[in-house]
Order: structure tokens, then sequence, then C-alpha cells
């Protein structure tokens, strides 16, 4: 559901390119804490780490408690320890979404957004197991170029790969579902000696925080949740819906400006247009690689066109360009599409992301969900489509008896929520928002998938963590993230009176 941060912006920057409580002084750890955090190693061939003095290590813990004879599994996490020597004494724990983005990974993209939580508290990130160096569920790499090749002529191909990598996973795939994930973050908490926590989950890492805090109530101080989705979200029949409303969106603010709408028209109608043409003869297109400069072949289908144009939505600036790239590629003039998606398709971001861990969850727990209504295409795609053929033969795991159960809390709760999200849009956080009795659900006009490092989003959850609460001109301030003005071309976009 979340995907990293650095992926959108690249995305976004290769659109604009080929277009032109209490404290106390030295706060005490667990003699345990001390012999499982060190200071991280540094590859010298990398850039600089975003944060000095980062301390790292690995918990033990069961594969499942209640069967020793599964064995154990190492646990990896990082802490930023507070730059004030007089600290707050609870921490924020931080939760990555995907699922199967590694939270240590994505940890230097968060730095700047925690910089002032930072300065009174320590900030944990833990790579839930399944992903980042906690016994990684990868999936090798498809044995078919993407670029040159039709989505339906390697599907069969993809599924086969798939089937492998679930043989090759089989025996860990049923413990990576989001109980075991709540149960290590436990073990974490007790091992480094906190008494409370706060916890701070992105995307699918809002619904570890909300198990969490069902069944560790008692030692969780506050919860920020940026882009809910909680386990009623049952992602595979409800992506096509939720990119359709964020897509409407964006279009909807081209046709409410004369220049863009006479410009480029109606981008849904182009988009549909194009999806149409797609779907009944693929194109072919020969390219310079973005990056690289050599020659280059691309096979644009329909489903290569969803998935780009998806991809666009979870971002801001990258969704301040789709107009112009859709009344390009309704006039035939494929080339922008073409190297977009080549430089989408070739990113090493799809590589972080543990495949493996990923359809665990999905087909475990979204799946699953006793959902009334059939998905919904996305521009004549089914996105659901293989998500759910994979799940015919993935492992499962088993979930509690109430997991599917909502529960009310009265935990204080931050949910930030962008108007334009294509996977989390705000009903879900509204959703969520109903069952926590103390909390303050803010929308972000011109927010997409994820708020924390938009506008004053970070000031936002600071704020909140420090106080458990927002003050009314607090809030106010989430208004300022407003959807940034269609592109037009630097000299279109003046005459506009209009931010290229």
């Amino acid at each position: 559901m979340l995907r990293t941060k650095r992926f959108y912006h690249r995305l976004a920057w290769l659109l604009l390119a080929a277009m032109c409580s209490a404290c106390w002084k030295n706060q005490p750890q667990s003699p345990d804490a001390d012999a499982l955090l060190t200071q991280c190693e540094r590859d010298l061939d990398a850039p600089p780490p975003a944060v000095n003095g980062a301390q790292c290590g690995s918990l033990t813990v069961p594969v499942d408690a209640g069967n020793p004879a599964l064995g154990e599994i190492e646990v990896y996490l990082k802490r930023w320890p507070a730059i004030s020597a007089v600290k707050d004494a609870d921490p924020v724990f931080v939760i990555a979404g995907g699922p199967g983005q590694s939270a240590t990974y994505v940890s230097d993209s968060l730095s700047q957004a925690f910089f002032n939580l930072r300065k009174k508290r320590d900030i944990i990130f833990v790579d839930q197991r399944g992903t980042g160096d906690s016994a990684p569920m990868h999936c090798d790499d498809y044995s078919q170029d993407p670029l040159t090749v039709l989505h339906q002529d390697r599907q069969a191909q993809l599924l086969d790969d798939l089937r492998q990598c679930a043989q090759t996973h089989q025996t860990l795939a049923p413990y990576v579902t989001t109980p075991y994930a709540v149960a290590d973050l436990e073990a974490v908490r007790q091992a480094l000696g906190y008494d409370r926590i706060n916890l701070w989950g992105g995307s699918y890492g809002t619904r570890v925080a909300l198990e969490y805090a069902r069944r560790h109530r008692q030692v969780v101080r506050s919860v920020v949740l940026d882009g809910a989705a909680p386990v009623a979200i049952a992602l595979p029949f409800t992506m096509g819906e939720s990119a359709g409303q964020a897509l409407q969106a964006v279009a909807g603010q081209c046709m409410d400006s004369e220049a863009c709408f006479s410009r480029y028209g109606n981008p849904v109608h182009n988009a549909e247009a194009i999806a149409r043409q797609l779907s009944v003869a693929p194109v072919t297109v020969d390219i310079a690689h973005p990056l690289t400069g050599l020659p280059q072949t691309v096979v644009l289908d329909a489903d290569k066109f969803a998935a780009l144009i998806r991809m666009a939505l979870y971002d801001r600036l990258a969704s301040k360009v789709l107009p112009h790239l859709l009344a390009s590629a309704a006039e035939n003039d494929f080339r922008l599409l073409a190297k977009v998606v080549s430089q989408l398709l070739s990113s090493g971001d799809f590589s972080q992301l543990a495949m493996g861990m990923h359809f665990s969850v999905i087909c475990t727990e979204d799946a699953q969900y006793p959902h009334p209504s059939e998905p919904k295409a996305f521009l004549q795609v089914d996105l659901s489509e293989l998500m759910l053929q994979v799940c015919e033969f993935w492992p499962k795991g088993q979930l509690p008896a109430d997991y599917y159960q909502s529960f009310e809390a009265d935990v204080p709760a931050l949910i930030l929520s962008g108007q334009r999200d294509p996977v989390t849009p705000p009903a879900w956080g509204q959703s969520v928002a109903d069952q926590l009795s103390q909390s303050t659900h803010i929308i972000a006009p011109g927010g997409h998938h994820g708020v924390t490092s938009q506008g004053c989003g970070s000031q936002l959850v600071t704020q909140f963590i420090r106080n458990l609460t927002l003050t009314e001109k607090e809030q106010a301030c989430a208004e300022n993230i407003q959807p940034f003005a269609p592109y037009l071309s630097a000299e279109k976009s003046q005459e506009a009176g209009e931010t290229p």
C-alpha cells in the first residue's frame, strides 16, 4: 500500500524532466538494551547516513510462541537516540507499509519528518519479519523483460515465478502476518526497557499499529495513523475504485482551470480513450532510455498504462503532470508515456519490497475478508486479478478469532488522510476515527498517499505526540496542503497566473 517516498519523488521528477508526558535526565536503558544495540555499521561506498549515531541490532524471537519446534527468527531494528540528554521516556515506534516495506530502509527518507520529535525522543524502526534484514522474503526477478513483452503474454510465466516463490517461503509465510508483527514489536519494547511507547504507522503500518493498540492498550501513549488501512480495506477488492476516485479528483482540478481544460481537455476521458486503444492494440515505441540515452523498445499495453497512472496518483508532484501526459498519449504521441514506463519498471525500488511477505499478508488477511462487493476495474484493468490468482496457491496463516471484529479504544490518535489518496482515501480514516474515542482526523485537500512529509504534516505529528492534542489553529494548517497547479509549461502557467 505504501511505497517509498524516494520512489514516488523519483517518478515525479522523471515526468517533469521528460517534458522538458514526563521527562527525566539520562533515561536508563535495561541491561539487555545495551547488549542488543550497537553503532550501525556503515558502508563506506554508500552516501552518509541521514542521522549520525544510529544504533542497530537484532532480537531473537520465536517463529511461533505456541510451537517451539518451528525455531527462532532474528528481527532487525534501528534506533535514533534522542538528541537531548534530557529526553522523554516514551519513544516513537515507526511501522512501515507495503506490506513488505523495510522500516530501516525507509528510515533515512523520514529523517526530516521526525527531526523535531527526535530532539527529545528515541525513534525506533523495526523491520517487520519477512522484510528488510528480518528474514526477508523476496521473490526472484521475473524471467521476462516486462518492457518488451505484453502483460497477457507474460502472466503465465509470472504466476509460475510466484508459485516458485511461494514454495521457497512456504515454511515462514504463515508466520509473517500482522499478529506476529505485533508480538515482535512488543518483544522489542520489552527488550529495550520502555514502559510506554508512541506509534506512527504509514499505510499498511497503520493496521499493525491498530492491532498493537488493541492487544497492548496499556503501554500505548498515542497513535499516529498516516493513510489508514484497516483490515476491512480488503485491498484486492477496493484498489480499482479508490484509484478511480483519485483520478477523478485530479481531472476535476484541470477541468476547473480554463487554461488546463483548454490545453488538455478532460483527463479522465483521455485516460479512458487511451486504455480502450491499448486494450485492443498495444503500441510499440522506440525511445532513448531516459537515463542512459541508449535505444530502447517499449511495448505499451493497458495493464502497464493502468499501473503507471495509479502509481502517479500516489504523489502530489507526479499528479501535477498527469493531464499533460494523458493529453500527449491521447494524440498518439506515446513517447513520454514510454519513457516514464521504462524508468518505472527499471527502478531498483521494486527490489526493496519483500513480495513474499506482501502476498503472505494480503492473501491471509485482505483477500479472505468477507467483502460484499466485486472489485471495480481501473482504466479497463482489473487490478485484483493477478493478486487473487496468486492467493489461490499462496500459503496462508491463521488469524485470531476476533481479528476481523472492530474494536473501540480510548487511545489518543491522530489520523491523517490525503483527499486524493488512490489507495487509502479519507473514508477509511473516518472509519478508524469512529472506533477511537480520542481521535482527531485531519484531511489534507491536496494530500495523496502520505501526509506526514507534506507541508505542515510533520509539525502536526510532532505537536500531537508532544501534547496528545491539537488546537484548531494547529489543525488548520493542513488546509495549506493544496493540490499543485497542473503543469502547462512555464510559459502557459505564467499566462494563467499559476506556478508551474
